[in-house]
Formats: C-alpha cells, sequence, structure tokens
C-alpha cells in the first residue's frame, strides 16, 4: 500500500532531501585515488515538523500511524520545488512548442551518459523557451507489472544540476543528479515537471512524534524515510 501525504498537511519547517549514495574508496598501489559504487543512489529524505496547527496535528498522526513502520510506503518530494522554479506560478498555463496545453509532461524523453559519467536527460514535447533552473526535478512515473493502467505507483525523480532551456522545437537536455536507473526506469515512464515525487519507506530509527500541546498543537515531529524503488 502506497499513502498520499495529506496535502492539508502545515508545519513542515526544515526539509532534508538529497541523493544517498554508498561508495566504496578503491586506492591503486601508484597512490592513485579511485571509487566504486556500492547498489544505485536513493533519495533520502527528513521532514522536521514544528507547531503544526490542530487539524494538522490530527492528520501528522493519522499519517504516521498508518505508515505502520516500515510496512507501508508513501510518495515524498522536496516541498521546496515543487515546480521548476521559473514557472511556478505559470506552468500549466503554458502552450507546448508544437500547440495545445501543456499539462506538466513531456511527450517523450532520453537519457545519455558521457565519458565522464555526466548524465543529461533529453525532454521533448516542451513549451519554446521554458526554463530548468539548478534544483529543479524532472519526474518519471510508470505503471508497476500488473497495476491498472494509469495508476503510476513507481516514481522517481532526479534533479538538474546545470540550467538549461527548451529551445524553439521545445526540446531541452538537462544534466541530472542522480542519473536514472534504467534498468528499472522502463522508457515508456512519463517524465513530468508538475509535482515530482519519490516513493518512499520510513526509517523507524530516529522517526519521532512529539508530544501534543496545549490547544491540540503538536510540538514537534521528524519523519526520516528512504526511497523504495522498483520496476
Amino acid at each position: 500500500m502506497i499513502l498520499n501525504q495529506p496535502e492539508t498537511l502545515s508545519g513542515i519547517a526544515q526539509v532534508s532531501f538529497e541523493p544517498q549514495r554508498i561508495d566504496y574508496s578503491a586506492p591503486q598501489a601508484s597512490g592513485k585515488q579511485g571509487g566504486v559504487q556500492a547498489g544505485w543512489p536513493l533519495w533520502a529524505a527528513q521532514f522536521d515538523i514544528d507547531r503544526s496547527d490542530p487539524a494538522s496535528a490530527d492528520l501528522w498522526r493519522a499519517f504516521f500511524a498508518r505508515l505502520r513502520g516500515r510496512i507501508r510506503r508513501f510518495y515524498a518530494y522536496d516541498t521546496t520545488r515543487r515546480r521548476p522554479l521559473a514557472h511556478r506560478f505559470d506552468l500549466l498555463t503554458l502552450i507546448r512548442a508544437g500547440g495545445g496545453a501543456f499539462n506538466g509532461a513531456a511527450t517523450s524523453w532520453s537519457q545519455s551518459i558521457d565519458a565522464d559519467g555526466e548524465a543529461a536527460v533529453t525532454l521533448n514535447g516542451l513549451p519554446a523557451g521554458m526554463a530548468l533552473s539548478i534544483g529543479d526535478y524532472i519526474g518519471f512515473k510508470w505503471d508497476a507489472a500488473g497495476a491498472v493502467s494509469g495508476s503510476y505507483e513507481r516514481r522517481t525523480l532526479a534533479r538538474v544540476v546545470l540550467p538549461s532551456v527548451a529551445d524553439g522545437a521545445g526540446q531541452v537536455v538537462a544534466t541530472v543528479e542522480p542519473p536514472l536507473n534504467t534498468n528499472l526506469v522502463p522508457a515508456g515512464a512519463i517524465a513530468h515537471l508538475d509535482d515530482p515525487m519519490c516513493v518512499m519507506q520510513q526509517v523507524t530509527e530516529g522517526s519521532q512524534l512529539g508530544p501534543v500541546v496545549e490547544a491540540n498543537i503538536l510540538s514537534g515531529a521528524t519523519i526520516i524515510a528512504v526511497q523504495d524503488l522498483r520496476p
């Protein structure tokens, strides 16, 4: 079961949303320092809640309870950047370069990785001149095997690390981190810029709810999570 984080929640005071890597050093006899990647980078998050209003306090407590520790998963995103910075207010009012309303999704996408390991994601079918800023996210969603078509239970995202602008044909090439694992993210996944998110599982060590104080205000809470990435 995957839970949606309630949209009406308030009180998130701090967010950490970063790729989590497990790498090992690989020194050589010559003195050259190398590194070995162990597994694919996954997103890790920490949400710190501070003195939410009474209604949100109830929602946070219910959400926390429904996670059942590590049993259930939930959709999560970087609450500081839900849409491209340059288009955070007008994203869904733009027009595609080839005509027609823009719904937040590219018509197609591909990834290439150069000799230095830099990952570049090409998006097609965007509005001409659309700007992607450093820190923007590109989301990818697809159906799990055997799932109802259009349920898009599988989610992941990549963060833009160099600015880029779509050309007159609506194509943009964005350098991203971490690279997409194309063994898990299918070519038919939908690349989108509206509310990119991933599926996460709570890390119970360190996650906790603070006490509820007068006027039913939640005094504080911390939810720590790591990405659950599946084909």
